[in-house]
């Protein structure tokens, strides 16, 4: 048997487990690249020391400060993603699409006065949709080195459980001489099969923020935020493998894992926007963990055709077993801090951001103590995988009377050490957009284009490896209106 296992990366979903959690989870919901209105998308999300936008001012929460009328805004978003997949040699793509509102908001400006100190002060309500999940992604190839089951039967042998819903598919023999379990690879000593796995995920991740800013002296802007987070995601993963193996018993198997997340939480945010002087701006912002409260529901569904031998002759034994599960869990995502620069003028503006993130200090929680100290231990590997990241965000505006042109662009860091797999699995955001303005409203339209490139595993092997190249596009349009 192969031993070339990944502890690392828990890289299927499996009900044969109690804990469904794994090391995936410590990034899905904290390593995204943020949604929300064209104008945000199209400067690549760097605002923080501008604000005056509706998803802007979610970063940065001074930015509410930063109006001087009422305002109201909805954006549309249009989201694309393809995928290309290559796996021994075999190169397999996938298109998905989706469309959903990123953004509504609203604020409202009251006076604080004509003289010195507060000149105003600024409430806010906005709803921002973080992340689309939509997407996914097929791979597909021979290969002859490795299989599914070598993996299933390393675990089984060391935990043994009979509930175990490969075993019930009857993809185990027992070996009463060596008193261990065997796949037909290890029979034959050789491998070679046909393996696919498609991936589909859905949902969303967004936030509910009600905001309140200050204004002092026209030079100093204040805010802070308290947020409501809410988490819809599901994932359906299919694995088969067709084996082309002479006098093989094993004819195929298919795998199906369903899992989903269902809850939400809180975090509060708070920001300083100073304007040194007519053109010079700076901006800080502060994210406390947030903190979730999660429920699972997976389950593994396997059917598999195996031959077996009797007195009659050949015959195919058709098997289709499934193992249901859930738990309620909590997770603390890491503290952001964003600090950022900008250059304003009548003719345009320039924002940089920057970012820093420590995923390892990501931590899980059971919130029956049902499971023990094994979240214990995932903790540890999450400190031991991930590390602290920077990411930067560079967008500008040009303005041409009554139109705006605006570009950005970002870079957002691998959350995992140098010595893992996908160290270098790095975000790059381009992006642009144009702009129409008028006294009483505005239209905005942006888009935004994200590649990464990294490494996916169909099972828990190295011999598994699939090199995966990502292209995601949001097309976002907003309208704003003033009274």
């Amino acid at each position: 048997m192969k031993l070339k296992i990944i502890s690392i990366l828990a890289l299927t979903i499996s009900a044969t487990t109690v804990m469904a959690q794994n090391e995936d989870d410590a990034i899905r919901y904290s390593n995204i690249v943020p949604q929300g209105t064209a104008k945000f998308i199209s400067m690549g999300g760097a605002m923080g020391a501008i604000g005056g936008d509706m998803t802007a001012i979610t970063i940065n929460p001074a930015g509410v400060s930063v109006y001087r009328s009422d305002q109201i805004s909805l954006s549309p978003t249009w989201k694309s993603e393809k995928v290309s997949a290559k796996y021994y040699g075999t190169n397999a793509k996938s298109n998905t699409s989706s469309f959903k509102f990123s953004n509504l908001g609203l604020v409202s400006t009251f006076s604080g006065g004509d003289g010195f100190g507060c000149i105003s002060f600024n409430m806010g309500i906005t709803y921002n949709r973080t992340y689309n999940f939509v997407g996914g992604y097929t791979v597909k190839g021979y290969n002859d080195q490795s299989s599914m089951l070598d993996k299933e039967v390393y675990d089984f042998n060391n935990d043994v459980w009979d509930g175990n819903p490969f075993y019930c598919a009857d993809l185990f023999a027992y070996d009463s001489a060596s008193h261990k379990y065997y796949n037909d690879y290890e029979l034959a000593g050789e491998y070679g099969a046909d393996q696919r796995k498609s991936v589909s995920t859905s949902g969303s991740m967004g936030e509910y923020s009600f905001l309140l800013g200050l204004n002092i002296n026209n030079a100093w802007y204040l805010g802070g935020s308290f947020n409501i987070v809410r988490i819809n995601y599901r994932q359906i993963s299919k694995y088969t493998e067709e084996p082309d193996i002479y006098n093989f018993a094993l004819n195929d198997f298919t795998v199906t894992d369903e899992f989903s997340t269902f809850g939400g939480g809180l975090n509060m945010k708070l920001g300083l926007i100073g304007w040194l002087n007519e053109n010079l701006r700076v901006g800080v912002a502060f994210h406390t963990p947030t903190i979730l409260n999660l429920s699972d529901d997976y389950g593994t569904r396997i059917e598999s055709n195996v031959w077996y031998n009797d007195e009659s002759g050949n015959f195919i034994s058709k098997s289709d077993t499934e193992s249901k599960g859930g738990v309620d869990w909590n997770i603390t995502l890491p503290t952001k801090i964003i600090g950022s620069v900008a250059y304003v003028s009548p003719k345009g503006m320039l924002d940089l951001d920057c970012e820093v993130i420590n995923y390892s200090s990501t931590a899980l929680d059971d919130t029956d103590d049902y499971i023990g100290n094994e979240y214990d231990d995932l903790n540890d590997r999450i400190a031991d995988i991930y590390h602290t990241t920077v990411n930067l965000r560079v967008g500008g505006e040009l303005m041409m009377g009554p139109a705006v042109a605006r570009a950005g662009f970002g870079f957002y860091g691998s959350p995992y050490k140098s010595s893992y797999e996908n160290s270098s699995s790095h975000k790059f955001v381009y992006s642009a957009g144009l702009g129409l303005r008028s006294q009483i409203a505005s239209l905005d339209l942006g888009y935004s284009l994200t590649t990464q490139k990294e490494t996916s595993y169909l099972y828990g092997f190295y011999d598994s490896a699939a090199s995966l190249k990502k292209r995601i596009g949001v097309l976002a349009l907003t309208l704003n209106f003033r009274f």
